[in-house]
């Protein structure tokens, strides 16, 4: 597919920003799904972007709601292969679980599935999905349970509405649902393009799109900052953890005939066996940071508590080859939150 058309949602985000930035590098024409005009023109002038884009290399088009039928009509012309990444992500205060996590997340996705038929030169969709999207709220509790999670285990019964107004319940429901949703309408509709899942975990490394310090504070890479800046992480978390670097590789690659399709991925960081810890990443700033932690600009004294499970992820290494450590993803991030803050200091 390289020189070829695609299609890219989610690409103001973490994830997406860095997705994007590997489909250019690997030859890929984009064009970048975006709710709002203005933010065609800040991707495209950005420092990382700008030169594919003055080369013609990315495009972009407006879809102000992922989950409206036929949102992905227009967006999908010409395109040979998607990689939907946009989906909303489980943050504090939210009110309504159904409406601000499940109801976007399912209908996004099915949204550019049933778009997708109508583009006989569609071939490939991939989905990022999520390692939690396998397992129920129950992992957190119960550390090395009597089971070894693959990509293809699922979750049953499904959870059912009601659902609860809690952030991180919320997201896991989310990706389960619109997981199952994906995997039926395959089934039913048996369109002409394939579809392949990619279940990552806590996602950590550098974020080209942070212009301050503050910025990196946010999602997955927040659970390592909190550490390294003191903070006490009262919330276990799965042991699950992903290079960003890997997961945009993976994204691309997956778009290769080399990958069959209808078929998903667990993308977790190190070797088969390998448990991340997030304290670890205290002794990195305590050895690799020394001068920063003198500075006062980090304060590795905190603790977030990993709970783990039995994983086989043999497959995906033996697609994609091995991923990075958590070790990797962390350190990435610690240099740029330090670079950051030395900028601003500096000014």
């Amino acid at each position: 597919m390289s020189g070829e058309l695609i299609l890219i949602t989610g690409t103001t985000g973490f994830v997406g920003f860095a997705v994007l930035q590997k489909a250019l590098q690997a030859g890929y024409k984009t064009r970048i799904a975006v709710r709002k005009e203005s933010q065609i023109g800040q991707l495209k002038s950005h420092r990382l972007i700008k030169d594919f884009a003055a080369k013609g290399f990315v495009e972009g088009v407006v879809v102000p709601d992922i989950g409206a039928e036929g949102a992905f009509d227009e967006a999908l012309k010409d395109v040979v292969g998607v990689l939907h990444i946009a989906s909303p992500l489980g943050r504090p205060n939210i009110e309504d679980t159904e409406n601000e996590l499940v109801k976007p997340a399912v209908n996004g996705s099915l949204s550019i599935l049933k778009s997708g038929l109508k583009f006989p030169q569609l071939r490939r969709i991939v989905i990022t999905s999520s390692a939690v999207a396998i397992m129920t709220d129950q992992v957190i509790d119960a550390a090395n349970p009597p089971i070894v999670y693959t990509a293809n285990t699922r979750v049953s019964p499904l959870p059912t509405a009601p659902f609860p107004n809690d952030p991180w319940a919320g997201y896991r429901i989310a990706k389960q649902l619109a997981l199952d949703a994906t995997e039926k309408f395959i089934a039913e509709k048996k369109p002409q393009y394939t579809v392949v899942n990619l279940m990552p975990g806590y996602v950590f490394g550098r974020n080209e799109l942070a212009e301050k310090a503050q910025d990196l504070l946010d999602g997955s890479n927040a659970i390592v900052l909190g550490t390294v800046l003191g903070a006490i992480q009262g919330a276990k978390r799965e042991g699950f953890t992903t290079p960003v670097t890997d997961l945009a590789r993976i994204h691309v690659e997956a778009l290769g005939e080399k990958v069959k399709g209808n078929q998903s991925f667990l993308l977790l960081a190190g070797k088969e066996g390998d448990k991340a810890e997030f304290n670890r990443a205290n002794e990195i700033a305590k050895t690799e940071f020394a001068d920063a932690v003198a500075e006062g600009i980090l304060n590795p004294v905190g603790s977030t508590e990993a709970v783990h499970q039995q994983v086989d992820k043999s497959i995906t290494t033996e697609i994609f080859g091995p991923l990075e450590t958590y070790e990797d993803g962390a350190r990435a991030v610690i240099a740029q939150y330090v670079e950051l803050k030395r900028k601003e200091a500096s000014k």
